[in-house]
């Protein structure tokens, strides 16, 4: 074959031995493959180039070619590939190579529109929850042809419509302001200490409960250990901001619930108090709802009231002072029907009666004599217990709530509509224009405002007042395609169509005000422009949208929690609430090098990691690291980001960043959320894992497997490991070329289990196998993750690539094309001077050519 001199004898020296026609190895052959790149054999081509690329080709155990020998080629077959692509497109048109696009609005689109559309709080109103979920592309729920419309989406948008314009229009006068001082005891609904407690004042002692105590964590499987503020069960009357003021004391945090002398322990059951008094007793405030659960069922309305709720929000978290009575304060967002319970999120654990059983077994040591004689009239009652013996607790002795607090009337809702002025039926016209403007994103015609006018004007006829007409219009508005869909009309995007694009690439919501004047403008189109509202609004708040989602989409991140760990082989993930930690380290992590323009490649390796108390035990480092660090200001982070606490105050909660003395965490592949959602809640599989890593991080997603080939179970049996099973797999002929490019990654995560621990062993009842995490990835052996991820630093380029990949397709919402591979190419050669650092790399996607192209 003739290819030009480079690229020919490449391909006869390092290609042919295995892909011509006699042999043909993976169903590959390129000896009569047309140098001339045609319609008839680009993908070919493009698969050779992503093989040799990916160094993937020629095989480990071949002659390489080195570094700058490789980028030739590359260089020389994409220059080809991407000129047919582009004489393609020419002969074609640009409009019927990429016709106009309607792009739906996923659901998180959605929601956020709606939050600064009408500023409104949607932490607890989501007007997406019964939508159907988004189908994702290579993780993303941006694909337009993907995201289609059903009958039931549309039954939706009418339903969603007729909540959002109830819960945004305000005609009539201001809610008063109403105050509730409640006393002990709160809950009512408890049973156990909570009623013998009350019981135990009213009977015995034949007073008023000055406190209610909580006396352990909310637990299990679904949690329980809520405890509801009865008299407001009900739920507040309207929506809106409420202050909440609570006296509590934290009393007894010393108490030794686990002594180290085991005639005194119960360690025998196997269920430790989960106690750590090195922490500060906290109080946690959380929302509860009865609403659409039968009155008069009071079991079921009791079990919603003290256990988790779909939904529920954590309203705050304090940290109490030991032994003094404190005030706390918040001022939180409760809609109609919702109501505060308290909790006690750190609490020690009564499960399978612990503490009970604890207290009795060691009551001569515990109490005194004269203790002893009253416990030994009382101890008929086993939760009367806890009046007897010391254990971490809470005392609440007061609640106030004082609402709903509006700082103007009518709200910001409203008057995102309708503006200062009263509404008059002749500011119909007006009204539905001004709001239309902002809800479909570009200027709107006279024209276009005509069927709406009608709509009101007949509903007028029909009877309905001015106010409740209008309003049928503004539901027509937020129910039309203009607002639903990003229509992307010519090949070159207008200033509007832009501001969108950047508005839900990086915010996943509307263009702000400022960004619509550059589009009226025509500013937006120039670079140097782009270039500064990137910046600006990645610095934005809002920009948290962009880190959830795009962590959401590339590393799967939305993934953890869907396969739960197996809550008796992993009990401390569901007793110490690891989920949400391993979620807020990546993000932070992720964040951080986002706000300090890090280098992308401490995404691989690093040599710190943020973390809380609970994932520092988890990760077997010190806790104290963290709690002697979280004084110390972190770098592109502020304390608000750091202390997941809500509306409270409870800096113990706080992450921080630590040095890692052994590299191992270093990057996400040592983070816990990662680690979780590749296994599948029982064990790990080198596969799973293996996978995740090609595709995710290396952007060389592995072809699926040939039909009828067997599963491997991810776990041990006998004395065979997983690896011992894998290689057998290994030597089946039609596996093989696929496994030794996905087994290795995989081989490298082993030492971490299904829930991110380090492990030398794998377990299997009372046989210890010796974990093996070495492997040979291209030609490179490793014996452990830290070679591993030192081999994937020597592909840092590919990384980038994929890094640059992934944000493309996030941002384009299509699949990218050959005709994309220059933009790309210039992204990754353009940083990788500077270690690819991470703003700026989103910040060149925002200013390439192709960001401004349909």
């Amino acid at each position: 074959m003739a290819a030009g001199p480079e690229l020919g004898a490449f391909i006869s020296e390092r290609c042919l031995d295995c892909h011509d026609d006699s042999t043909k190895k993976g169903g590959f052959s390129m000896e009569h493959l047309d140098a001339i790149i045609t319609p008839a054999n680009a993908k070919d081509w493009l698969k050779a180039l992503q093989q040799i690329e990916r160094q993937n080709m020629p095989p480990a155990d071949k002659d390489q070619p080195n570094r700058e020998e490789r980028h030739a080629i590359v260089q020389a077959l994409e220059d080809r590939l991407v000129a047919h692509a582009r004489a393609q497109i020419t002969a074609e048109g640009s409009a019927a190579h990429r016709p106009a696009t309607l792009r739906r609005l996923n659901r998180t689109e959605y929601r956020l529109t709606i939050r600064d559309l009408l500023h409104l709080d949607v932490s607890s109103f989501d007007p997406s929850r019964e939508f159907p979920e988004d189908t994702r592309v290579h993780g993303f729920a941006s694909n337009g042809e993907k995201l289609v419309t059903s009958s039931f989406l549309l039954r939706q948008y009418l339903e969603s419509a007729e909540q959002i314009v109830t819960r945004s229009v305000h005609f009539r006068p201001q809610p008063p302001v109403q105050q509730w001082h409640l006393s002990p005891p709160f809950d009512r609904t408890t049973r156990g200490f909570a009623y013998a407690e009350n019981a135990y004042y009213r009977k015995t002692l034949r007073q008023r409960p000055p406190h209610q105590s909580l006396t352990e964590r909310m637990r299990g499987l679904p949690q329980v250990g809520y405890a509801p503020v009865d008299e407001l069960r009900a739920g507040v009357p309207e929506s809106g901001w409420y202050q909440i003021r609570i006296r509590a004391e934290a009393r007894h945090r010393y108490a030794d619930l686990d002594p180290k002398d085991p005639a005194l322990d119960l360690r025998k059951q196997k269920f430790p108090s989960l106690w750590d008094p090195t922490e500060p007793i906290r109080l946690g405030l959380y929302t509860g709802t009865l609403e659409g659960i039968d009155p008069e069922n009071k079991e079921a309305l009791d079990t919603a009231a003290t256990g988790y709720q779909s939904g529920q929000r954590q309203l705050a978290v304090w940290d109490l002072p030991d032994d003094q009575p404190t005030w706390l304060e918040c001022r939180v967002w409760l809609d109609r029907g919702q109501f505060p319970r308290l909790g006690f999120p750190n609490g020690p654990s009564d499960s399978n009666n612990r503490l009970r059983n604890y207290f009795k077994a060691n009551f001569e040591r515990l109490l005194n004599a004269e203790q002893r004689a009253k416990y030994e009239q009382d101890k008929s009652n086993d939760w009367n217990l806890f009046m007897w013996f010391q254990s971490p607790r809470i005392e609440v002795s007061n609640i106030d709530v004082t609402g709903p607090l509006h700082d103007t009337w009518p709200p910001e809702s409203h008057r995102a509509i309708f503006g200062s002025a009263p509404y008059q039926s002749e500011l119909a016209k007006a009204v539905l224009k001004e709001f239309a403007v902002k809800a479909w994103r570009r200027p709107v015609a006279d024209e276009e405002m005509s069927p709406l006018l009608a709509l009101v004007r007949q509903s007028e006829q029909a009877g309905m007042k001015a106010e409740v007409a209008i309003q049928e219009g503004i539901k027509a508005i937020l129910c039309s395609p203009e607002f639903l869909y990003r229509e992307e009309r010519t090949s070159r995007l207008t200033g509007y169509e832009l501001a969108s694009r950047l508005s839900y690439f990086l915010w996943s919501s509307m263009p702000d005000d400022a960004l619509m004047k550059l589009a009226e403008s025509g500013e937006l189109s120039r670079p140097e422009v782009l270039r500064r509202e990137a910046l600006r609004m990645l610095a934005d708040p809002r920009s948290e949208a962009f880190v959830e989602e795009f962590l959401n989409g590339w590393l799967d991140l939305r993934k953890l929690g869907t396969m739960a760990p197996d809550v008796h082989k992993f009990a401390t993930y569901y007793d110490n609430d690891l989920e949400p930690a391993m979620r807020m380290e990546t993000r932070l992590f992720f964040r951080q090098l986002l706000h300090t323009n890090g280098p992308a490649t401490r995404l691989l390796d690093s040599d710190y990691t943020l973390v809380n108390q609970d994932l520092a035990r988890l990760y077997g480092m010190a806790p104290e690291i963290v709690s002697k660090n979280l004084a110390t200001a972190v770098p592109g982070l502020t304390p608000e980001e750091l202390v997941p606490d809500g509306a409270g105050h409870a800096p113990s909660l706080g992450f921080t960043q630590v040095n890692l003395t052994d590299r191992r965490r270093g990057g996400v592949l040592g983070h816990a959320s990662v680690l979780t959602l590749t296994a599948n809640g029982v064990d790990t599989s080198p596969v799973i894992r293996g996978v995740w890593l090609l595709e995710n991080i290396l952007g060389a997603t592995p072809s699926p497997p040939p039909p009828n080939v067997p599963a491997i179970e991810p776990d041990i049996r006998g004395a065979k490991t997983i690896r011992d099973q894998l290689m057998k797999h290994q030597a089946s002929g039609s596996c093989r070329s696929c496994h030794r490019q996905i087994d290795p990654p995989g081989f490298a995560l082993e030492n971490f289990d299904a829930i991110g621990r380090w492990r030398g062993h794998y377990l299997n009842n009372k046989t210890a196998l010796p974990v093996d995490a070495s492997g040979q990835f291209g030609s490179t052996h490793f014996d452990d993750v830290t070679g591993f991820k030192s081999e994937l630093l020597n592909r840092r380029d590919q990384f980038a690539r994929c890094l640059v990949e992934k944000l493309f397709t996030h941002a384009l919402g299509r699949d990218l094309e050959v005709s994309d591979r220059p933009a790309i190419r210039h992204i990754v050669e353009s940083t990788a001077a500077a270690d690819f650092p991470l703003r700026e790399i989103i910040v060149r996607c925002v200013e390439s050519e192709i960001f401004r192209q349909k």
